[in-house]
């Protein structure tokens, strides 16, 4: 499955297109590297998707057949992204 399509199913973008753009933009890497949106995926690929000035980290699990419903997001990606991340986030809307 196509990079941008994986993040659009598993719901961290609300279009393809968005997705694609954030590709473009080098801010999806897999296993650390940047990546076009034709990249393909697979099961057990690192991800680090940097949104909103986070760096989420997470692995894929599994490949959906298409958008998936918020509750079921769990079945198809683990988020190991460190609390560190969003405390970090926290000071800067503080500051």
């Amino acid at each position: 499955m196509r990079i941008d399509k994986y993040l659009w199913s598993v719901r961290y973008f609300k279009t393809r297109n968005m997705a694609t753009n954030a590709c473009k933009k080098g801010q999806i890497k897999v296993n650390g590297h940047s990546v076009k949106p034709s990249r393909e995926v697979y099961p057990m690929d690192e991800l680090i998707i940097r949104k909103n000035q986070i760096d989420y980290q997470l692995t894929v699990l599994d490949l959906p057949e298409s958008r998936v419903g918020a509750k079921l997001v769990d079945i198809y990606r683990k988020d190991t992204t460190p609390k560190e991340a969003f405390a970090h986030n926290e000071l800067l809307q503080h500051a």
